[in-house]
């Protein structure tokens, strides 16, 4: 059985609740991810913003040099704990209808995150295609 934290990239981009959409879309950009896990200055996960998230703000008219994170963030979001099952997570995903999970230990620390992108990296790596 694969546990999530075989797979969970360990590299986390973050972003504080107080960070503008403009700052949280740029290190999306720059880091060609396609969310952001919300932390506080101490580090305690808070939420979750998506592109998704942004594209939503911004379409309701929001300014992404004011708007903040945290107006638009998803607060509280599901995650996936370290010794999850891949199909427990990816049961998550299909359950929630979300793409990215922030992954926890038992401690409740963050330790990465897993994107749908990185499962079915996974599951497709483990069959040969003609």
């Amino acid at each position: 059985m694969v546990i999530v934290a075989e797979i969970a990239r360990k590299t986390v981009v973050t972003a504080g609740p107080s960070e503008t959409l403009r700052t949280a879309s740029t290190k999306m950009a720059e880091n060609n991810v396609g969310s952001l896990i919300v932390v506080t200055e101490t580090g305690r996960l808070v939420g979750i913003i998506t592109e998704r998230d942004i594209v939503r703000a911004l379409a309701a008219g929001a300014d992404p040099d004011k708007a903040r994170v945290e107006e638009y963030m998803t607060v509280n979001p599901v995650t996936a704990r370290s010794e999850e099952s891949l199909v427990s997570v990816a049961h998550k995903m299909i359950h929630h209808g979300i793409r990215h999970l922030p992954v926890i230990d038992s401690t409740g620390r963050l330790i990465g995150v897993v994107s749908i992108r990185d499962v079915l990296r996974h599951i497709v790596g483990e069959h040969e295609f003609p």
